[in-house]
């Protein structure tokens, strides 16, 4: 992971020399190695370096050749590819140099053929135009603003805010649709005013006289090459593709990765596939694992056991996290410095990039999107089944859930059954029984005059509106509207890991992954009473026993979140309240539907878990805002408005 940064003046006045400097400068835990800027009168551009690959060391951004300028955060995994199709020898080649003649070959349709993670920017200085492209899935990320004249962008809103002109205003409708959480994203996707986030799988062109076209180039679909096989083909394409996607990120990294690890089948697969590659180095995966201590006996999901199996696997070296006294309100605003947002309100992911960080790797992966691509968790599979009127495969597969869970036929039935038959408009309207009737919005923690706003004003749609129970898609239908989802949002937890001087990365958002995925038949994600069913069947000789013959569920990455949560956000509630002179948190925020959140919870209720973590993620959202204009105090004078 690097950074880019630019500003392109399309009204021909000159930068400011050092704005790109500054730039930069903001973002330097991106650029350990250092960073360089281009500048040329109205047109500026800049790249700081993070050497995480061997092919990094060849590395010389911005480049500056046949007049065009780039810069770019990437990772090719296709490098040989493209340069066999350029007719190139890369062997001493960064990515960048590669990118720079496939676009040159290709313009801009080389971003259709790329396969890694990017984020990129080619500035035109004669013209006065650019480009930026973000990879599919948008791995890596890339912040824009469009202002009187310019257009700025950088990886991370810290590096815009390093531009005068670029406003330093959070967006009371883009905090209120968080806490809203409408199903559609909407283009809110990050918390300031002015300041957008390039969508996975787009590309943004800036036109002479300051025109902006995003454009989608990529959308989460099914591969037509994968569509139509026996189960044979998606067994063998499953361990191809899977094993390509997880080593194509650690063959050539320069140091021993680290992974977030739980020991389930999404990170499982990572280790089991990457520890063997790893060992070959000479070296070993760090991964760390957040558990309750051994000796914790609640019946909470701890990862311990899971994760356990794998500690004396080749290549693992397996290291814990158990919370003592900390809490997701300690420090809390680091966490929102290195995000710039008040997503992601874990209080163990800090940590668990701290303990990567500190064994000194400079990538670290997770097994996020496997849930949604490969090995998923489809809710109602078993009456999918029965949908399709396999009447014979359905009381078998009915008798093994019943084995495999444990449940009677009763709550098999409400659990894995009913749902797929009901009609989702039904369903939904079972929610609003279950609600009294109240509108979705008035359960959600924001203030009504701003809720109003939003819906009348068209911002969110009210039928829209989450809910526990998915009530808008099934199946393939609700993992590509996931997918989609990811594509449009902010990247909060890479600006976060880059905090900690590490690129964060995600084999089950790989674009190799998801095309097959998306081509996957529902006769394998769901047989012998077991979700997950081509993985088992596919990693079958790598993953542990313990694992191939679990039940449903994840165990969980914050096993201790109720007790930690329950013993600071309620007193946290009434502190923000007390404090809130001025009513700047009540613009945004309805104490008295937080103050009901946390009012007499249970932990051995589900839905006072969800409640619960409701009301943190309003006391993180509070917090945030009281830190993010307390550090624009005396940041920037009121008023000033000067350009780049």
């Amino acid at each position: 992971m690097s950074a880019i940064a630019g500003i392109v003046r399309f009204d021909g006045a000159a930068i400011d020399s050092r704005a790109i400097d500054r730039m930069l400068a903001a973002m330097a835990p991106r650029g350990p190695e250092g960073g360089n800027a281009v500048t040329l009168d109205c047109i500026g551009i800049g790249h700081a370096l993070m050497r995480v690959n061997l092919e990094d060391w060849h590395e010389a951004q911005p480049i500056a050749e046949d007049g065009l300028l780039l810069a770019a955060d990437l990772r090719l995994d296709n490098r040989d590819a493209l340069a066999s199709d350029l007719g190139i020898d890369a062997t001493e080649m960064a990515d960048s140099a590669i990118l720079f003649a496939a676009w040159r070959r290709w313009g801009a349709g080389c971003v259709d053929r790329l396969i890694g993670d990017f984020a990129f920017a080619v500035i035109d200085p004669a013209a006065r135009t650019l480009l930026l492209a973000r990879d599919p899935l948008g791995q890596r990320g890339v912040y824009w603003h469009c202002g009187d004249g310019f257009l700025a962008f950088a990886s991370e809103p810290k590096g815009l805010w390093a531009v005068d002109g670029v406003p330093r205003r959070l967006s009371d409708a883009a905090m209120g649709k968080r806490l809203l959480s409408p199903v559609d994203p909407g283009p809110e996707t990050t918390l300031f005013e002015g300041i957008e986030s390039l969508p996975g799988g787009a590309t943004l062109r800036l036109g002479e006289g300051g025109q902006v076209v995003v454009e989608r180039y990529w959308v989460p679909h099914a591969a037509a090459c994968h569509v139509g096989h026996d189960d044979a083909y998606y067994v063998e394409t499953y361990r191809r593709i899977v094993a390509e996607a997880v080593e194509c990120r650690v063959r050539r990294a320069m140091r021993a990765p680290a992974l977030l690890f739980s020991g389930g089948f999404d990170s499982g697969s990572i280790a089991a596939i990457a520890g063997p590659i790893v060992a070959a180095q000479g070296r070993r995966i760090v991964a760390v694992c957040s558990a309750l201590a051994e000796d914790d006996v609640r019946p909470a999901r701890s990862a311990r056991a899971a994760a356990g199996a794998f500690a004396d696997r080749e290549g693992i070296d397996l290291r814990w996290f158990v919370r003592r006294d900390e809490t997701v309100l300690d420090d809390i605003e680091a966490l929102f410095a290195g995000a710039d947002d008040c997503a992601g309100i874990s209080h163990v992911r800090p940590h668990l990039f701290a303990m990567a960080a500190a064994s000194g790797a400079r990538l670290v992966m997770d097994g996020h999107g496997g849930d949604y691509t490969v090995n998923p968790r489809d809710a109602w599979a078993l009456g999918r089944v029965l949908r399709r009127g396999d009447v014979r495969r359905f009381v078998r597969e009915f008798r093994l859930r019943m084995a495999v869970t444990g449940l009677g036929p009763v709550r098999t039935v409400r659990n894995d059954v009913l749902g797929a038959l009901l009609p989702l408009r039904l369903i939904s309207w079972q929610q609003v029984v279950r609600r009294r009737f109240l509108p979705a919005w008035r359960l959600r923690a924001i203030a009504p005059a701003l809720a109003r706003v939003l819906m009348t004003t068209g911002g969110v749609d009210a039928g829209r509106l989450r809910q526990p129970m998915p009530v808008h898609a099934r199946w393939e239908a609700l993992r590509r509207h996931r997918l989609h989802r990811i594509t449009c949002a902010a990247p909060a937890m890479t600006n976060l890991a880059g905090r900690y001087g590490m690129d964060l990365t995600r084999p089950f958002h790989d674009r190799r992954v998801v095309e097959f995925a998306l081509a996957i038949p529902a006769r394998l994600t769901f047989r012998d009473g077991r979700d997950r069913y081509l993985a088992r069947i596919a990693l079958a000789g790598l993953l542990p026993p313990r694992l191939l013959a679990s039940g449903p569920g994840n165990d969980a990455e914050e096993p201790d979140f109720f007790r930690m949560a329950a013993t600071v956000v309620p007193d946290a509630i009434r502190s923000l309240r007390a404090g809130d002179n001025a009513g700047r948190l009540a613009r945004v925020l309805d104490f008295d539907r937080l103050a009901d959140e946390v009012a007499d919870i249970d932990e051995s209720r589900l839905g006072d878990h969800r409640a619960l973590y409701r009301a943190t993620f309003g006391v993180a959202l509070a917090r945030f805002i009281l830190w993010f204009e307390r550090r624009n105090d005396g940041a920037i004078p009121a008023g000033r408005n000067q350009e780049p």
